[in-house]
């Protein structure tokens, strides 16, 4: 059964992970490789600890001798740890004390893929890999897990891999692995198939975007729905969406990149309003350069989406706003694209 046919089980799984989620657990989850060159070299992580192995390069078959060492290879591993002799593995470490049910869990999650959505994930992590290490017509070959926990992990950095370049290290995946589970549900719930990345390599600060989202974390889960609609009207890089330009936004005097995104690097900012928007500093940032676009009467530049009456200091009564309570994610994006019409024209 696809993805597709398993909406219901999709939709428990969001409602468990968000409950998770919503408790701040302290827990965890990177990523880390093992080549041939640092085999021997241990690294410590912290107790309780659940670590898999992803997938791996075993290395290019030239001939019969290297048929044979595969052959004892096989009969030699322990398969828990992968296939031995490999060149290059791929593990994943989720550390906490609640990393075992975050496994139970992400078993779960790995069940609503089969085998062949399952093999398609798997390959689009290790493709790139397996071309850059093939020459000629030698036969390369991969190790892949089965297990449900790697699948689901795996899917979890094919998720990340679609708004952030793929690290080639070991690195520290964020947010936390039952948050990143939500988000990457509620992005299946809505988007039920697997796709080809298409990764941005332009540097953020050179981008003029259509359009810039300015929200508290509190509201992602809506306002993520909206982006992924305006995403696929308006097309790669048209969008400053946080959580698209991770690995980019990762580095000193973000404020300053920021302000100058919301500034001047957008033809439309749209702020989504309510009382946590108040009580956020990056948003109190992003605010400051917002006033400023106003103070300089350039209000066609912005627009108002609200979720409550909070007094936001600097909107008056008097300001027009969109109610999120009324429409649906879908109808904003659609007003949303109606004002970059108007305002790049």
């Amino acid at each position: 059964m696809s993805i597709r046919k398993k909406k219901k089980e999709i939709e428990r799984l969001i409602s468990a992970f968000e409950r998770e989620a919503d408790k701040f657990h302290d827990i965890k989850f990177s990523t880390f490789y093992i080549t041939q060159e640092t085999a021997s070299e241990f690294r410590k992580f912290e107790s309780p600890n659940h670590t898999i192995m992803l997938w791996q390069y075993y290395g290019n078959l030239d001939n019969t001798d290297d048929i044979e060492q595969l052959y004892q290879d096989m009969k030699n591993s322990d398969f828990k740890w992968g296939l031995k002799g490999a060149e290059f593995s791929t593990f994943a470490v989720v550390e906490g004390e609640t990393c075992n049910l975050f496994a139970r869990m992400a078993k779960r999650a790995g069940g609503v893929f089969n085998a062949k959505e399952a093999d398609l994930i798997k390959s689009k992590l290790s493709e790139e890999f397996e071309k850059a290490n093939t020459a000629g017509k030698v036969k390369p070959v991969m190790a892949t897990n089965n297990n449900e926990l790697a699948i689901w992990l795996n899917y979890l950095l094919y998720y990340i891999s679609k708004v952030t370049p793929e690290k080639v290290r070991a690195t520290r995946i964020e947010p936390d692995p039952f948050t990143l589970s939500l988000l990457a549900l509620e992005d299946l719930y809505e988007n039920p198939k697997v796709d080809k990345v298409d990764k941005s390599m332009k540097k953020v600060e050179d981008i003029n975007f259509k359009v810039a989202l300015s929200f508290p974390g509190e509201k992602r889960k809506y306002v993520a729905k909206v982006a992924d609609q305006l995403r696929s009207a308006l097309g790669n890089d048209q969008v400053f969406y946080d959580f698209d330009y991770q690995s980019q936004l990762a580095k000193p005097d973000l404020d300053t990149l920021l302000q100058n995104i919301y500034r001047n690097n957008s033809d439309l900012v749209v702020v989504f309003l309510c009382k946590e928007y108040t009580e956020k500093e990056w948003c109190g940032l992003e605010w400051r350069s917002i006033r400023d676009i106003i103070k300089s009467k350039d209000n066609d530049r912005i627009m108002f989406i609200r979720f409550d009456d909070a007094d936001v200091s600097g909107v008056l009564s008097i300001d027009g706003y969109l109610d999120a309570n009324i429409f649906s994610e879908e109808k904003i994006a659609s007003f949303i694209q109606e004002r970059i019409e108007l305002v790049t024209n």
